[in-house]
C-alpha cells in the first residue's frame, strides 16, 4: 500500500486490463453482454441445446461472484 508520498506505478499489463475492465463494463450499447444475452432469449434459436447448457453453467458462475462483488462494493462505499 502506498504512503501520501509514494506513488504506484502501474505496469502496461495492468494498464491494459483496466482498461479491457472499464471498457466491458461500461458498454451500454447493442454489443454489451447484457443486450447480447437479451437478444439471445428473444431469439433462442440462435443456440443449441448445449450452447445454452454452456451459457448456463458461465452464468452460474458469475453468480458465485455477486456476493464477493458486493462485499468490494461494500467495503469501498465504507472507506
Amino acid at each position: 500500500m502506498a504512503t501520501d508520498k509514494e506513488v504506484e506505478i502501474l505496469s502496461q499489463a495492468d494498464l491494459d486490463e483496466l482498461f479491457s475492465i472499464n471498457e466491458f463494463i461500461g458498454k451500454q450499447d447493442k454489443h454489451s453482454l447484457v443486450s447480447e444475452l437479451k437478444m439471445a432469449i428473444l431469439d433462442s434459436g440462435k443456440l443449441e441445446l448445449e450452447q445454452w447448457r454452456l451459457l448456463r453453467v458461465q452464468l452460474r458462475e458469475i453468480e458465485e461472484l455477486i456476493p464477493h462483488i458486493d462485499l468490494i462494493i461494500k467495503l469501498k462505499k465504507d472507506k
